[in-house]
Formats: structure tokens, C-alpha cells, sequence
């Protein structure tokens, strides 16, 4: 979770921070020279962050009780209140490590799950979870921590505006938010390695060779704000939601802050943190007032390294190196990022089995030689497009180009299931979850494609928020029993009737797909959309999307009936300026009775003067026999 005693940057505390930085990188340097980094040690552990939602299937802004309530060292906040994150214990890469860190996981998720359900919320493992909704990103949903606090205030600052958000997937988000929040929608199922140190740049490299397929095995998170963007939007979300980055007038070389990387690493971790200080700007810190870092490496004493620690902790890399202390003893660890939490605990350990059994199996060719076998631009495409499109991809691999299904199927689950023996996991511990990576392959059925498959179907008669809430019920309901992504059907429409308040709001049932004209638009063209789409009322903007009135066929009839010839005449001298809105989060009972004490039909739904949505009364209508039928 990172440092909580953080602060700004005053000119001083930035002067203190950087002489502690750099006495830090020195002392890793020192440590990695003079062998007292640990080796011939290999440790694996794990960091579940999950969600946390209410009988509506919304986000729960529970995590802080939860928290105080289950009083568990393995519990930790984040940076949404609805979230929490769960620190598993480190075991030894060895035989039973496998089938012991998944029983610590089970037993801390019933633990959380159990203590949620006294807080009237449910523990939910995904990615990104569907049901959010833009209300549940602003500044009272984040937790009220100090580091998350700084952090906030920093990189809205260092940005200078709004943060902006385009993704595009089948369908697309353009958008502009206010604070960091949105990172909070992303949640992972974060597995650290031990290494050795001197094989540290070798076990990085191989790391980021296996970022693409390992991947796209594991995708959960295609759906946000009930949009079908990416099959792990996960990667394109994190980055741009702390992009602090400007666009210039010439092409020039900035970093995000989240990113896979540029070039393989040649020589040792140290070679990252340096290039982490040259190119990453200081955002925060923190009051340092132990010795020097160099100087206690020169007295024997193993040094924290928090500066280096907490710089390190503003940066999010995919593939992370990571350096810490236990008992006494310092190590370095590779940590990877980008595995998204669930859909259920299996699933998550098959992708953890995956990944810690590949990383034993690196080719002794490649060792010192990477650029000879693989093209670092090829690997990184590789997991670009893992992100996008999950299983539905071809790779480069070793120079050949293959389909991601044959890759992990012919080449890469033997390879696992090698490396797993090499550090005394047997097949019989193994089998279970490497198996269910073959099937989940084989059945081409990634918690990311259920996802999307689920959606497509139950959209043909509901509304997306509907489908939605009937996808999130189904997840809910098997996500802590175990059963692999790869067996789960198409959740059924009776889920629907079991979530509460499930139209409670206008944006539930609002129409999206808006037309609207603008005030320079001829008359007759408002008339004549209206004539094509079978509607009454369009929303009327001015030049920068404002609205700034509706236009209705009433209006249109009464304005020929004054001027029945004029064909040049415009929008604005016949809407209606003076016009009632309501915003997405008013509820359906509100709505309903401004239209009928003002008599309207529809009304636009508007937030930031901008027309997000319309709510008729045949919608309102609608819905009530549906509700009576359920």
C-alpha cells in the first residue's frame, strides 16, 4: 500500500528528500556489490485488493468501518472507500506454497466477506467493477487518508487541469474528472517474486516477455461505466487516470507515471531506480530524520529505504521492482501489476501458478542476450494488445508470429508446469490450476469475455443498466465459491428481481444516444430529425455543447402557422428557452412528478450544463409494468 506519513514538497523538504534519495540508491548500489542482498532464497506473496458493495450492487462506501471493525494486520485501506486490500503472508517458493497462500486467501476473504455482510455490503472480486457510475468517483468517495489526500492535491496541480480519459473499444469513453479517483476503479491481484539479486535484470526481462500472454489468460475487466472498452481496460484506465503529462507543439519523450517500459534492463535493479529519479519528477515526501542510508550499510545495518521507497511507490509500473527488509535481512522482489482481481480465488491462483512457474522456466539462452530474441517493441505490443483483446491475438514469440491460444497451449503451460518442479511444486499441486488455465483457454472463456458475451445477451431485452446489475448479482453470488471463470453460463433475467433500488435513479433508464441540434441549425432540420427518429423533443446546444433550450414539434407547428413560407428561419427563434432539467442522480419519483406537474413528455437530463441523457414518460411508463411483472 505504500508509506502513509507522506507530505508536499516544500523547497526544503524537497532539498531533505532528494540527499535521502540519493543516499539511498548508494546504499542499494553498496548493497548489491558487497553480496548483502539476499540469495538463494525465493519467496512468493500476493496483494488482493477487492470491492466492496451494497444490496444495489453500487459501490459501498463501507471499507473505513470494515476496516475498523475486522482489526487484521493482512488488511490495509485504499484509496476508494470502497475498496480494501488484503496483504498475504510470503511463503517459500517450494512445495505447498501453492495450496497454502490460497487458504490464507480463503480464509481472509470469508473473514472480509463475513464482517461486510455486519456493514450491509458484499466482497466482490473484479477488475473494474461494472456497476460504478461517475457519481461514486468524486473527492467524498476517496479515503480519508493523508497520503491519498497529498496525492490527489499533488497530481492535480503538476496536471494544471482536468484529467482526461479516452478509451476506445467497441464502444467509447471521452470524458474530463477532477481527481485521482479513477484510478480506485482498478483492482488487482498483485504477485511479488523474490529474486536474486544477481539475477534480478535477466528475471526482469523475462518478466516483461511474459507480460503479453499471462495477460491475456487472465483478463477481467472489459466494462466501464457501462461502456465494452477494452478485455483489461484496466491498462488503459490506470495510465491516463494519473497522466499528469501535457500535450506540446513538438514531439518530445515524457513518461507516464504508469507505463510497461522502454528498453530491456541491462545490468540490475539499481539501473531502475536511477532511471526512476532522472525521469520521474519528485511529487511527494516525507520527513526523513534517520541516518543516511549509505551510512548505516557502512555500520552493517540493514537501511529501509524509504525514499527511494516512496518514489518508487508514485510510479506503477506493470512489472515493478520492489526492495524491502525482512528480519532484518534486505531482498528484492519483482512484483507484477497488471493481473486483475477474480472473478473468483481460483482463478486468481491459476494465474499466479502461471506466472511464478514461468518465471523459473526462463530460456538459459536468452540470459545477457535479450535483444537477440525478442524485439522489446514486440513485447510491449504484446501486451498492448493482450490488454485490448485478450486470447483474440497473435504474438510475436522467439521471432514467430502465433496465435496467443497455440502460444500458452503447446509452449507456455509446460513451460509452468517446468518450472513449478523446479522449485518442488509437484503436479499433484499444480495440476489443479494449470488445468484450469487449459480450460479456460481452450474454452476461449476469460472472465473478460464472459463478461462481454453475458452483456451482448442480456441487452437484447433489457437496458444496459439492467444487464449490467444481472451480470454484477451473478458475480456476487460465485465469486467466493470457487468455481472457474471458464465453467460460468449466461446469468438468467430473474437475477434482476433480487437487487434493491435497482431503478431508484434517472440514470438507470435514461436514453444515452442523444440527438440534439443547435441554436444555427434550420428549423426544418429539427423538423425533419424528428420526423426520422419518431420523436417529439430534441435538446437544442449552442457552439461549445451547452444546452441552452428544447425544441418540440409543438414549438415547430406553431411557428409555421405565424410563418408558414420563411425556410431560412433557425432553431432559436423557435425553441423554448425557458426550459426544467434534472440531473442523472435525481430519482425516478422526482423525475415523474416534474413532468407531470409541467406536463412534459420528456425532459432533458443534463449535468455540467451538458445533455447526458433524456427521460420520457413512455420510459417511466415502461417500467412500471415491467416492475409489476417481475
Amino acid at each position: 500500500m505504500g508509506d502513509q506519513q507522506v507530505s508536499t514538497l516544500s523547497r526544503q523538504t524537497k532539498t531533505d528528500f532528494l540527499r535521502h534519495l540519493l543516499s539511498d540508491i548508494e546504499a542499494l548500489e553498496l548493497m548489491i556489490e558487497n553480496g548483502s542482498i539476499e540469495k538463494g532464497i525465493k519467496r512468493i506473496g500476493a496483494e488482493q485488493e477487492f470491492c466492496l458493495v451494497g444490496s444495489d450492487l453500487r459501490p459501498a462506501m463501507t471499507g473505513p468501518a470494515i476496516l475498523d471493525s475486522i482489526n487484521d494486520a493482512h488488511f490495509t485501506p485504499e484509496l476508494a472507500r470502497w475498496n480494501l486490500e488484503i496483504n498475504l503472508d510470503p511463503q517459500l517458493a517450494k512445495s505447498g506454497c501453492l495450496k497454502n497462500m490460497e487458504q490464507q486467501l480463503d480464509e481472509l476473504l470469508k473473514m472480509a466477506s463475513e464482517v461486510s455482510e455486519r456493514h450491509d455490503s458484499h466482497v466482490l472480486l473484479t477488475g473494474i467493477l461494472p456497476t460504478i457510475r461517475k457519481s461514486e468517483l468524486n473527492f467524498e468517495c476517496m479515503t480519508p487518508n493523508p497520503r491519498y489526500r497529498v496525492l490527489d492535491q499533488v497530481l492535480k496541480e503538476l496536471r494544471g487541469e482536468d484529467f482526461s480519459l479516452h478509451i476506445e473499444g467497441v464502444d467509447e469513453i471521452d470524458l474530463k474528472h477532477d481527481s485521482i479517483l479513477f484510478e480506485a476503479c482498478n483492482t488487482s491481484f498483485q504477485v511479488h517474486l523474490q529474486v536474486d539479486p544477481d539475477e534480478f535484470a535477466d528475471q526482469y526481462n523475462w518478466a516483461q516477455v511474459l507480460g503479453g500472454p499471462v495477460l491475456a489468460a487472465s483478463v477481467n475487466s472489459p466494462i466501464l461505466l457501462g461502456k465494452e472498452l477494452w478485455s483489461e481496460t484496466r491498462i488503459g484506465l490506470f495510465r491516463q487516470s494519473v497522466d499528469v503529462r501535457h500535450a506540446g507543439t513538438y514531439v518530445r519523450d515524457k513518461q507516464p507515471r504508469v507505463a510497461f517500459g522502454n528498453d530491456w534492463l541491462k545490468s540490475s535493479a539499481v539501473e531502475i531506480f536511477k532511471n526512476d529519479v532522472a525521469y520521474y519528477k519528485l511529487i511527494i515526501g516525507a520527513e526523513l530524520d534517520e541516518e543516511a542510508s549509505s551510512d548505516l550499510v557502512a555500520r552493517g545495518i540493514a537501511p529501509e529505504l524509504r525514499a527511494m521507497n516512496l518514489h518508487n511507490g508514485t510510479l506503477y509500473k506493470w512489472n515493478r521492482a520492489c526492495y524491502g527488509v525482512g528480519n532484518g535481512i534486505p531482498h528484492l522482489r519483482i512484483e507484477n501489476r497488471y493481473i486483475p482481481a477474480g472473478p473468483t480465488p481460483h482463478d486468481e491462483m491459476a494465474n499466479t501458478a502461471f506466472w511464478v512457474g514461468l518465471m523459473q522456466a526462463m530460456p538459459e539462452k536468452c540470459r545477457g542476450n535479450w535483444a537477440r530474441y525478442f524485439s522489446f517493441q514486440d513485447v510491449r505490443c504484446n501486451f498492448l494488445k493482450a490488454a485490448r483483446n485478450g486470447l483474440a491475438n497473435e504474438f510475436r514469440w522467439f521471432g514467430e508470429t502465433m496465435s496467443v491460444r497455440n502460444l500458452i497451449l503447446d509452449k507456455l503451460l509446460p513451460l509452468a508446469q517446468e518450472g513449478l518442479n523446479s522449485i518442488g511444486v509437484e503436479s499433484e499441486e499444480s495440476d489443479p490450476y494449470l488445468e484450469t488455465i487449459r480450460k479456460r483457454v481452450t474454452a476461449n472463456q476469460t472472465g473478460a469475455s464472459w463478461m462481454v458475451d453475458a452483456l451482448r445477451s442480456l441487452r437484447q431485452k433489457n437496458s444496459v443498466d439492467e444487464s449490467i446489475l444481472i451480470i454484477t448479482e451473478y458475480m456476487r453470488e460465485n465469486c467466493l465459491d470457487n468455481t472457474p471463470v471458464h465453467e460460468w453460463k449466461i446469468p438468467q433475467q430473474s437475477l434482476l428481481a433480487r437487487v434493491p433500488d435497482r431503478y431508484k435513479r434517472v440514470e438507470g433508464i435514461m436514453i444515452t444516444d442523444v440527438l440534439s441540434v443547435c441554436e444555427d441549425d434550420l428549423v426544418d432540420f429539427a423538423g425533419k430529425l424528428m420526423e426520422w427518429n419518431e420523436c417529439q423533443h430534441l435538446p437544442v446546444e449552442d457552439s461549445i455543447g451547452s444546452i441552452v433550450g428544447v425544441v418540440t414539434a409543438n414549438d415547430i407547428a406553431r411557428f409555421r402557422e405565424s410563418r408558414p413560407d420563411d425556410r431560412t428561419a433557425l432553431v432559436d427563434e423557435c425553441m423554448t428557452s425557458d426550459i426544467v432539467t434534472i440531473d442523472p442522480e435525481t430519482t425516478l419519483e422526482e423525475a415523474e412528478r416534474v413532468m407531470l406537474e409541467n406536463g412534459f413528455g420528456s425532459m432533458p437530463v443534463v449535468q455540467d450544463n451538458r445533455v447526458v441523457g433524456i427521460i420520457t414518460a413512455r420510459l417511466i411508463q415502461k417500467l412500471q409494468k415491467k416492475i409489476q411483472s417481475q
